[in-house]
């Protein structure tokens, strides 16, 4: 689990912020599925009833479109370099308990350059700063297609009074598009993601090798930096993949499976 960016350190001064949708507090619920499709475009800051959203005063773009959303008629947009936008999810009953999961389908703009979102939580919804990183989320795909849907484990560790969120951290000038977002027991995970869960990469921390516990079902291993820029891309990698290049330091790997699933993995180089 990363803390909270540096980027926020510089930004979050209360009177470069606007709350698109600070609405009144909802009863927890304990699983939710939200396909944007009661919304309309185009002002900023659009979410659905117990959700809420931020975005930066001096450009941070999110609101709801009709751009090829994954199930018809709308999806989130998300876009702005160095102009940061969260949506926030409803609070939860059980977002520690251990027995969810969430997942969403994404993608970016045709023939744009890797987009990068985080999903995360904030501990206080009306604090954009609170927001903690659980794992970076590249996207590459410029279509809703096999590759879109991706799902994120929570970690027992976070608070119970915390709220899922996902942030554009405005690391990249690419349009973001998100959809089909679920909160749903792990019991509804196929035979295929029981696999995925199981994929591991190892030694970490690493020095110069590292190792995929599996190879036969992964298509490609993306390498990104923390500030989300991708550094390689390795099609149909081996067991053991030479690392020395890379300077020391962390790196999330990002496993693309042949089966359209992925899976982001956060390592350390010494």
């Amino acid at each position: 689990m990363i803390k909270n960016n540096i980027l926020f350190a510089g930004l979050i001064a209360a009177s470069i912020f606007s709350s698109g949708s600070l609405k009144a507090q909802c009863a927890p619920v304990s699983e939710f599925s939200e396909n944007f499709d009661a919304l309309f475009c185009c002002d900023f800051g659009v979410v659905p009833p117990c959700w809420n959203s931020y975005y930066t005063n001096d450009g941070g773009n999110q609101i709801i479109s009709n751009t090829s959303p994954a199930s018809s008629p709308r999806n989130v947009y998300q876009i702005g370099y160095n102009k940061v936008s969260i949506v926030i999810m409803p609070t939860l009953t059980n977002i520690n308990a251990g027995t969810h999961h969430f997942k969403f389908k994404a993608r970016v703009s045709p023939g744009s350059t890797p987009g990068f979102l985080e999903f995360g939580y904030m501990t206080d919804a009306a604090n954009p700063a609170s927001f903690v990183v659980l794992q970076p989320i590249t996207i590459a795909n410029g279509t809703y297609d096999n590759t879109s849907e991706r799902i994120f484990e929570v970690p027992t560790t976070v608070p119970a009074n915390a709220r899922l969120a996902i942030r554009n951290p405005g690391t990249t000038w690419v349009g973001h598009y998100w959809d089909d977002a679920v909160w749903e027991p792990k019991t509804a995970l196929s035979t295929n993601d029981l696999k995925l869960n199981d994929f591991k990469i190892y030694p970490n921390p690493f020095t110069d090798f590292i190792t995929l516990s599996e190879t036969k079902e992964v298509q490609q291993l993306k390498i990104t930096d923390v500030s989300g820029r991708l550094i390689k891309i390795i099609e149909k990698p081996s067991s053991k993949i030479n690392l020395s290049e890379l300077k020391a330091g962390i790196y999330f790997m990002t496993i693309d499976f042949k089966d359209g699933k992925s899976q982001t993995i956060k390592t350390i180089k010494e």
